[in-house]
């Protein structure tokens, strides 16, 4: 969507759930992109604090201005939706059942409007992999945080439209990608990713924005694809990784 009218061109990327910034971290240190960050949170400084759930389009488009390319990054909290929390059944055949479950609901759709709204010429909304695909159908993508430089496999869900070029890197369960730490013991993991998190983040790991912090090289990924850099690259392999298999590029 076309706004600016100055003649310069102005390549906006808005990041909601900001926390650290992880998700925009590449587009702040592009020279030619502004980043606006939104968080409820004044410890992480964002551009605008508030509450997600209580913006209008209007609050955002007060904050951003116009522009001639806009991407529209979002992370909404994922307690709710964790598979960790199964045994806490906040979600029965996709229903929440909490309060806390259905407020988490109601911010996420909230999210969704507030992006329909703003009509970017891309957007992403991660997700670990968790219920809610239950609440908002499957993800246009999965990708693994072992294949953008960490040690844990973290199955994480993308929707949204994302731009041509933008290749979705995932593992499977017991590659040793992410040293065989993920939480399904089932699928021959350890069952533990908090050691994994632990071992590379040390005390870190208390703070759940720390955890939830997206990759650098995952930003990285969607800024390239975003300006049309679709380079050939191979799986990302964690310290005594031998995953020999290439990932191509998929062109949509």
């Amino acid at each position: 969507m076309k706004m600016s009218s100055d003649g310069i061109d102005r390549k906006v990327c808005l990041d909601l759930f900001a926390g650290l910034g992880g998700f925009s971290s590449a587009f702040e240190d592009a020279p030619d992109w502004e980043v606006y960050t939104v968080d409820i949170e004044a410890r992480f400084e964002p551009d605008l604090q508030a509450d997600v759930l209580n913006l209008r389009p209007e609050d955002l488009l007060a904050l951003i201005g116009e522009w001639d390319l806009l991407v529209i990054l979002a992370s909404p909290p994922c307690t709710d939706f964790s598979l960790a929390a199964s045994r806490y059944e906040r979600f029965v055949d996709g229903e929440p059942q909490t309060e806390s479950a259905r407020e988490s609901v109601a911010l996420v759709y909230h999210t969704l409007g507030l992006i329909y709204a703003l009509s970017p010429d891309y957007w992403i909304l991660e997700n670990p992999q968790g219920y809610l695909r239950r609440v908002i159908g499957e993800p246009t993508g999965r990708v693994t945080y072992c294949q953008y430089g960490k040690n844990w496999m973290k199955p994480t869900d993308l929707w949204g439209e994302h731009p041509t070029g933008f290749s979705y890197l995932s593992c499977s369960y017991g590659d040793d990608c992410h040293n065989n730490n993920n939480t399904d013991q089932a699928h021959g993991g350890q069952g533990n990713a908090r050691d994994a998190w632990q071992d590379d983040m040390g005390d870190k790991v208390r703070d759940p924005a720390k955890r939830a912090k997206v990759p650098y090289a995952l930003s990285e990924s969607v800024l390239d694809a975003v300006e049309g850099r679709t380079e050939q690259t191979t799986l990302v392999a964690a310290d005594g990784g031998r995953n020999a298999r290439d990932v191509i590029w998929r062109e949509r």
